[in-house]
């Protein structure tokens, strides 16, 4: 009888609350992968050592060929940012908006771009997060980890609430392998190349690495994950990412528009609309 009445209660519970967690994740997988490219706001909250920087962006998005445009609206109001993934990179075009008065031509996924934040340019998209969660959800074992919150609504859409928790998070150590820079151990890990460089007082830039070299790494991506996950599109609209001191990144998608038709010139110097 108590067995029955479990049951019971399991389905019960299944049925007002729909999906599992897993399941809308899955849609969230299937959904953004169709996904030509966006327009949207991106307001942007990184911990960078004690210090939280924060900015709001127009960003344009296209991801066949990949190609991303950035508008800084705040704190450097105006500020551009022109990159396209090619093989092998190309220089990124950076209109500071500021003295020299004269465009940059930077390498993207240098230091001197980076510096004061967490990704490059070409992660602002989903993509990135998306792999790391097919990571992070790769087992039974995490799969447990992962827990369907109450649903919200947020900025008047109706949001999933999903949460990954990771209560093993912690330091470890690892050994550099040849030719291995700070990037490819993120990505072999799944880990966030920032984080490497702050968890390690003699690792200065993304190449400041050694065969051999033994050096800290966090165990995950992170220690607890929040997403909020629109109703209607199934993207993360919301991420938030929180470390063993707390929030360590947070991302909102505003105003976002999927798959619109962008101009043959779009990303480009000359488009009309920029001020390259």
């Amino acid at each position: 009888m108590k067995y029955t009445l479990l049951l019971l209660a399991i389905f019960s519970t299944y049925v007002s609350n729909g999906q599992t967690a897993m399941e809308i994740i899955e849609m969230m997988y299937k959904d953004a992968a169709k996904i030509d490219g966006f327009i949207a706001e991106i307001n942007k909250e990184e911990r960078l050592e004690d210090e939280v920087i924060i900015q709001l962006s127009k960003v344009k998005l296209s991801r066949h060929p990949y190609k991303v445009y950035i508008k800084q609206l705040a704190p450097k109001e105006g500020a551009e940012v022109l990159a396209f993934i090619t093989s092998p990179p190309t220089k990124a075009t950076v209109n500071l908006n500021s003295f020299p008065w004269i465009n940059l031509y930077l390498d993207p996924y240098g230091s001197l771009m980076r510096r004061n934040q967490h990704h490059t340019v070409f992660d602002s998209g989903f993509d990135l997060m998306i792999k790391i969660l097919k990571f992070e959800l790769s087992s039974e074992l995490s799969i447990e980890r992962l827990e369907r919150k109450e649903d919200v609504v947020w900025l008047g859409k109706e949001m999933y609430h999903l949460e990954l928790s990771n209560n093993d998070f912690g330091i470890i150590q690892y050994r550099v392998k040849p030719e291995e820079n700070v990037d490819d151990i993120a990505n072999h890990l799944h880990i966030n190349a920032y984080a490497i460089i702050e968890m390690n007082e003699d690792i200065d830039n993304y190449d400041d690495v050694e065969e051999n070299q033994i050096i800290n790494v966090p165990s995950h991506y992170a220690k607890r994950m929040i997403l909020l996950i629109d109703k209607e599109n199934h993207l993360p609209l919301v991420i938030k990412v929180y470390d063993q001191q707390g929030l360590y990144e947070k991302y909102e998608y505003n105003s976002i528009e999927l798959n619109p038709v962008f101009a043959p010139n779009e990303f480009t110097e000359d488009f009309e609309h920029y001020n390259f």
